[in-house]
């Protein structure tokens, strides 16, 4: 039995949970304050301070940041475990002293996945994203060159949801990226691998739902093995946004719920669904750890900057080429190039 079940005291866990995420936003609201005061400090002059001031936004600062996030993360993860310890506790597997007992989560042939494998976390969620981000990363340009390529010809072409059917066949750069996004998303696949013309019913996308109700209406109710795989990335997201109202997370619960309805919008006829694609899209890469990490500390970097204008305009104009070399420089740091 030792070697299959483990212990965890859930109040500790969500009291630990808690002390992470106050040390994350305490190291946040400090960096912050740290970089008003280091960037607005008139008494430490000469090379000494000038060099202490760059090297703090290229790098010093980023430091902080990431560990703030870091403790962000953690603390998400350790209430995560505290659910999963509670709920098999409310489940009959606990023991006594407050002590939760829960059984080692070994796949097995008929849930090859666990119990919890909707949970964010589980193989099959890992999997999940992997695959959206990589379909994001060949939508995302996809589609803004689609929507600047319409947007060029003018506001009629632009606003023709038929016009843009044609867009593959007129643009090679398009259609390759398009081709891409299909065999990613397991779209239109009887276009690439001949034999499964047989089977056009399922992988071709086509009006299915609620044909002849409507250009909306029809959109949001094509058919299709890619289709369906859309509407399960919403469904997860759904579930993620019930799972979150339940357990008192009314941030993430926004957050998710926020996908959810981007996610349906993304069905829509162009360019609203395309716009709304993009937008996805860019979500689904900004989530990535990495690319978060960085772009929020960029974005803490250009708001202090704003403030920094509105409170001495004319010290903004003075110092606007040094914020830009020190972004640039954490930047290069980020990506190991310095």
């Amino acid at each position: 039995m030792a070697g299959n079940l483990w212990g965890a005291d859930v109040a500790q866990l969500r009291t630990l949970a808690q002390q992470f995420g106050k040390t994350s936003e305490t190291l946040l609201q400090q960096s912050t304050a740290l970089t008003s005061a280091i960037n607005n400090n008139t008494a430490w002059k000469g090379a000494d301070g000038a060099r202490f001031t760059s090297e703090w936004n290229s790098s010093h600062r980023a430091l902080v940041q990431k560990t703030a996030f870091a403790l962000k993360a953690e603390s998400t993860r350790l209430t995560t475990h505290a659910d999963q310890q509670e709920k098999a506790s409310n489940t009959g597997a606990g023991a006594g002293g407050g002590i939760s007992v829960i059984a080692a989560r070994v796949p097995t042939a008929a849930n090859p996945w666990g119990p919890d494998w909707l949970a964010k976390g589980s193989p099959f969620r890992d999997a999940w994203g992997l695959r959206g981000v990589s379909k994001a990363a060949l939508d995302l340009p996809k589609n803004v060159f689609g929507l600047a390529t319409m947007a060029s010809k003018g506001l009629d072409n632009f606003t023709d949801a038929a016009r843009w059917a044609k867009l593959p066949a007129t643009s090679a750069t398009y259609n390759l990226l398009d081709s891409g996004t299909d065999l990613i998303g397991l779209k239109n696949l009887q276009k690439y691998v001949p034999a499964l013309n047989q089977f056009g019913g399922v992988f071709k996308e086509s009006t299915w739902l609620f044909k002849g109700q409507g250009a909306v209406l029809e959109s949001l109710g094509k058919g299709g093995l890619g289709r369906g795989l859309g509407w399960a990335g919403v469904g997860l997201n759904g579930f993620d946004t019930v799972k979150n109202i339940a357990e008192g997370n009314g941030q993430a619960a926004a957050w998710s719920g926020a996908k959810t309805a981007l996610g349906v919008a993304c069905f829509l006829p162009p360019p609203a669904g395309t716009i709304c694609t993009v937008a996805s899209a860019a979500i689904a890469i900004y989530e990535i750890p990495a690319v978060k990490d960085f772009v929020n500390g960029a974005a803490s970097n250009v708001a202090d900057t704003v403030a920094s204008a509105v409170k001495d305009p004319g010290k903004f104009v003075e110092d606007t080429g040094k914020n830009l070399a020190d972004l640039g420089k954490g930047a290069a740091s980020f990506l190991g190039f310095g």
